[in-house]
């Protein structure tokens, strides 16, 4: 069964990569666009993607994990495909903020089917290198497909990939624990939450992390090329990093306390960010490199199994959902601060103020208590 939801994990993500470096070059290329309205696709995909959240998180509650899943899945197929009628950019943002709709529910279906599973801390983190190799691959794969046959090779195979993990979607259960379905609501649960505040402390430590991932994210190139160089290979090693922390670390992100990951992983983030802007050279940079891929491959997995731990099955969709959201938001708001503090002040301003967002998110959990360790099984009775 998690093999399964691995490979629609995997296949959703891969839809989802084979876009990063498309949508960019067919806004300035056949859309006739500059480059700022680059940045308008990437916010309307990602408010849409916020506003979706708590549906998505209803939907996995109420209506099952595979209904999210497949909706998402299937949205993300259909707005690829209709990329190849596409001339005129209204109708193309449109897409783009439907594709933000799509990925929520997908996202949020498949990381609750992988927090309901009997050992919730190993399949969350499975399920993180899943996604992250799906992303990881897409656009290696669109630059070839677009060398050889254009926009339209990679449209097709987005919709093509997405429409495959819908259909080995179905395959999968609705939930993977009994008491979703086994449990009638008690009068205060009768109506799914649209978020849970069990995933509000996660949350914002979720958002502090990425402000150190945008550092790198949309930062970088222009780092790089102050330096001569370019980032090919740099991104090729965060995520080469990230994958491998969480492929060799994989027992100990299953089963040590969250709250401790959590903290190492902020600090991790925060120093590569602040490296960034204290070293400005290329031994500098590989080192920054290093430090946020490890600190961003130990975050996700720990925010998660916070979200979650202890909750019944009918409430961890509007967990998984309220945590995720904050990615978002933090790559909206630190993209919008380091882009102004950049112009203000040089980007070693802008990965700075990454690096000690980042840094004080380790704050919110400070003392690490000892009792939150997650490697236990989750909490399966009524509530």
């Amino acid at each position: 069964m998690i093999g399964r939801l691995l490979v629609c994990a995997a296949g959703a993500f891969l839809s989802i990569g084979l876009l990063i470096p498309a949508v960019p070059r067919y806004v300035t290329g056949p859309l006739g666009q500059q480059a700022g309205m680059v940045g308008v696709s990437l916010a309307v995909t990602a408010v849409a993607g916020v506003l979706a959240r708590p549906l998505a998180g209803r939907v996995a509650d109420r209506a099952g994990r595979r209904t999210a899943l497949c909706a998402g899945a299937l949205l993300l197929s259909g707005t690829s495909l209709a990329l190849l009628a596409v001339g005129q950019l209204p109708l193309f943002l449109v897409l783009r903020g439907v594709a933000g709709i799509g990925e929520a529910l997908a996202y949020v279906g498949l990381a609750t089917l992988a927090s309901d599973h009997r050992r919730p801390g190993a399949a969350i983190n499975h399920f993180s290198v899943a996604v992250n190799a799906g992303l990881l691959t897409g656009p290696v794969i669109a630059e070839t497909l677009y060398a050889a046959s254009g926009f339209a090779a990679i449209w097709v195979t987005a919709a093509v990939v997405a429409l495959g993990s819908a259909a080995l979607g179905l395959t999968l259960p609705k939930t993977m624990s009994p008491d979703t379905e086994s449990a009638s609501p008690d009068p205060g649960t009768r109506r799914a939450r649209l978020y849970h505040t069990s995933a509000l402390r996660p949350g914002f430590g979720y958002l502090a992390s990425v402000w150190g991932y945008t550092a790198i994210s949309a930062f970088l190139p222009l780092h790089l090329a102050a330096l001569g160089g370019s980032g090919g290979l740099h991104f090729l090693a965060y995520g080469g990093v990230l994958v491998a922390i969480r492929l060799a670390g994989y027992r100990l992100l299953a089963t040590a306390a969250p709250t401790r990951l959590a903290v190492t992983s902020l600090l991790l983030t925060g120093t590569g960010s602040i490296l960034l802007a204290a070293w400005p050279s290329p031994a500098g940079t590989w080192c920054a490199i290093a430090l946020i891929g490890a600190g961003q491959g130990l975050g996700l997995p720990a925010f998660l199994r916070m979200a979650v731990h202890g909750l019944p099955a009918r409430e961890r969709g509007s967990a998984v959902a309220t945590t995720t959201a904050f990615f978002d938001i933090g790559f909206l708001t630190a993209a919008l601060a380091l882009g102004a503090l950049a112009d203000r002040f040089g980007l070693a301003g802008g990965f700075a103020l990454a690096g000690v967002v980042s840094a004080a998110g380790a704050l919110l959990f400070l003392p690490v208590r000892h009792h939150e360790h997650e490697g236990a099984p989750l909490d399966r009775s009524p509530r």
